[in-house]
């Protein structure tokens, strides 16, 4: 789909979710297209300050639950900004956002609208089905974030249409002389370093790296940064709760490198050309929302229990902050600076990175990818993941060329890479005895049900069933082949079964071939098996 004309694109979150907008708007740029952005009061002068768009608009008072109008007034003035907009000669509306809003005014203009069309959640508690990338970004934000390999501005960049993603600046090495940047924590309390972490963080940079800090963060993180401040020296500034974004955007470009938990940050920084280490704890993962540019490195947990569920409450430790140490961090930071490759990096610090492992972004074809640069567990998550985003892609964008599965398994810390296929299993190689890695032994017969599964509800989809039959079809299904509940949640709890049949069938034929070449890559050797239970799904009565 070729999106030219202008296009109004909804955009209604935080910020650094209208930086990750970004790809999509360069793409609407690169295919003829003029975007006009429409976004929240409170990110118009971020939006400004980087230029997202050659016009940027806000919701009107109307809108802000802190202005004191009569309901008269807030009608009045809804009907004057969709009149305004109709007036603009829009061709299209490209809503990002599940939110009423958005949504409510896209219908309103009476023009063609991609992206969400309609709310997935109902207010009497039952759902109406979503279709596309809409569809997959509720699943993966509702059931299936662990195993989710596609970005976030990758799945923006769907809304617009099938076709290549837009390409962004080549890498970011080569060496910086400007101040490290220390953002001092996000929007989550479970995302941030404790502060006597962030003071050794700090003293380490000081000493291994050289130059001097500037912290950053919110009006929240003003207090403890004055701490720092004053605890660490005057090679040390804090502007925690003391700039606006316009300043931001300037003190992040004079930065040498960018260390921060807050995703937002780390969108600029990657915006702006800025090396970035970004630190993935608690319930943020790189593959979703890491920096969207090549080179770009990731510190990521590599206790199982990551990612955590609801953000991270529950957890009484917080011990996946606590590695890899200030000093493994300043020196990760200083080989960024002087435009060290990641793989050297990770090859010179792998034995002290007992508890983290070391991600770096690619761009491809295909999106943003994480390349593992220093060794990952082997489990049958690891080779959901991989599998499912491959049949994503296939399915909402086949256009786009994919990596070879080998390919793609070797940049995910698997196959020929890690030498399993010759025989190293079980023992990983990071320090070698303490923290050694340790890979799931994954049984041969688990890929042969996982592709009969997949082929079982193929067939299922296939035939003309009524609702309650149907609904208990895929009930056995999940209870008898959990490897495909994924492909369950995307497919039936969020399409509703309703999606694109047969570029299904497509995506899910390569899929079953896929799942037993993974795990002849993986030297597992499986072989087909015949199942009891397979005459259920075959004859249906």
């Amino acid at each position: 789909m070729i999106v030219g004309g202008k296009v109004l694109v909804v955009q209604e979150a935080r910020l650094g979710d209208l930086i990750q907008s970004g790809p999509l708007i360069e793409k609407l740029q690169k295919e003829g297209g003029i975007p006009m952005l429409l976004v929240r009061p409170g990110v118009v002068e971020g939006a400004k300050a980087l230029a997202l768009a050659s016009e940027i608009v806000s919701w009107p008072d109307f809108g802000n639950p802190a202005v004191t109008l009569s309901l008269f007034e807030r009608i009045s003035g809804a009907r004057d900004f969709v009149r305004k907009m109709r007036r603009e000669g829009l061709s299209r509306v490209i809503v990002l956002n599940h939110h009423g809003t958005g949504l409510a005014l896209a219908k309103l203009l009476g023009i063609p609208v991609s992206g969400f069309g309609h709310l997935f959640d109902r207010g009497d508690g039952t759902v109406e089905p979503l279709s596309g990338w809409p569809a997959y970004l509720v699943a993966s934000s509702r059931g299936i974030r662990a195993l989710n390999r596609i970005h976030l501005s990758d799945m923006w960049q769907g809304f617009a249409g099938p076709g290549a993603f837009a390409p962004r600046s080549s890498s970011t090495l080569g060496k910086r002389s400007g101040p490290t940047m220390v953002v001092l924590g996000g929007r989550s309390p479970f995302r941030r370093l404790s502060p006597a972490a962030l003071a050794q963080l700090v003293g380490a940079l000081l000493r291994i790296d050289g130059y001097p800090v500037v912290l950053s963060g919110g009006s929240e993180d003003r207090e403890l940064g004055e701490a720092l401040e004053k605890e660490c020296g005057s090679r040390v500034k804090n502007t925690a709760g003391l700039t606006g974004v316009s300043d931001l955007v300037s003190l992040v470009a004079e930065a040498g490198v960018v260390l921060s938990p807050d995703t937002a940050t780390l969108h600029l920084a990657a915006s702006l050309g800025v090396p970035t280490v970004g630190l993935f704890f608690a319930s943020a993962l790189p593959f979703e929302t890491g920096a969207y540019r090549e080179g770009a490195l990731s510190v990521v947990s590599g206790m199982s229990c990551y990612p955590c569920a609801g953000e991270g409450s529950s957890c009484v430790s917080l011990s996946c902050r606590n590695d890899p140490s200030p000093d493994v961090l300043a020196q990760i930071v200083a080989g960024m600076r002087r435009g060290e490759a990641p793989s050297g990096i990770a090859a010179r610090l792998s034995g002290f990175l007992t508890g983290s492992q070391l991600f770096v972004a690619r761009e491809t074809p295909s999106g943003l990818l994480q390349e593992a640069i220093t060794p990952v567990s082997i489990s049958k998550e690891q080779v959901l993941a991989i599998l499912f985003r491959r049949f994503v892609m296939r399915y909402l964008n086949p256009a786009v060329p994919l990596p070879t599965l080998s390919q793609e398994m070797s940049l995910s810390g698997m196959g020929l890479a890690r030498e399993v296929v010759q025989g190293s299993r079980g023992t990983g190689s990071s320090a070698g005895g303490e923290g050694a890695l340790e890979d799931e032994e994954i049984d041969p017969v688990w890929f042969v049900r996982l592709e009969r599964g997949i082929e079982l509800y193929l067939g299922l989809r296939e035939r003309s069933l009524h609702a309650g039959e149907r609904e208990r079809m895929v009930e056995r299904l999940a209870v008898d082949y959990p490897a495909i509940w994924p492909l369950l949640h995307f497919l039936e709890r969020v399409e509703g079964g309703r999606g694109d049949l047969p570029g299904l069938l497509r995506a899910g034929a390569a899929l079953s071939w896929e799942a037993m070449s993974a795990g002849r890559m993986l030297g597992r050797g499986p072989e087909r098996e015949s199942f009891e239970k397979e005459e259920r799904y075959v004859a249906v009565r």
